[in-house]
This record gives C-alpha cells, structure tokens and sequence, in this order.
C-alpha cells in the first residue's frame, strides 16, 4: 500500500511534469512561429527576384564615341644595370 508521502510526491511529479510539458508545448510553437516567419521572409525575396527578373529590360541607348588619338611620348632608354655580385659561401678551388 502506498503511504500518504509517496502519493503526495507521485501527485507533485505529475503537477512538475505538466507545467514541463506545457513549456515544451510553448517553446516548440515558438520555434515553429519563428520558421513559419523565416519562411515567408524568404518566399517574400524570391517573389521580389522573380518580379524584378520578370521585367523586361530596357534597351540601351547608343553611346557615340569620340575617337580621340594621343600622340605617345618618347620614353628615354634605360641604363644597363650593373651585374649583382653574387652572395654566400665561395666555392671550394678544385686541386
């Protein structure tokens, strides 16, 4: 036979597992509100894309060019740079 203390914490298990359940319950409608909305954000730009793609483009208007020759100036010539010494250890004189 159960005691009145055993039934009493079996009766308050159960009262802390529906106030448990109950913000499961809270805590997966928001989440499902918040991927609802996401959702329709997202439906929201693609119908903003497709719209825009939609749209016929305008033509575009002939851009006239004026040719306009530059005369190059004559570039001096450059000076023969000297040879670079060579660095590091001096090679061993063969015998």
């Amino acid at each position: 036979m159960a005691t009145s203390f055993k039934t009493k914490a079996v009766e308050e298990l159960r009262a802390a597992k529906k106030i448990q359940r109950e913000q499961e319950a809270n805590a997966l409608a928001a989440a499902e509100q918040k991927e609802a909305e996401k959702a329709q954000a997202n439906a929201d730009r693609l119908a903003a894309k497709m719209a825009r793609i939609a749209k016929p483009k305008p033509e575009p208007k002939a851009v006239v060019e004026e040719v306009v020759e530059e005369k190059k100036a004559a570039k001096p010539k450059a000076k023969a740079k000297p040879a670079a010494k060579k660095r590091g250890r001096p090679a061993k004189a063969k015998k």
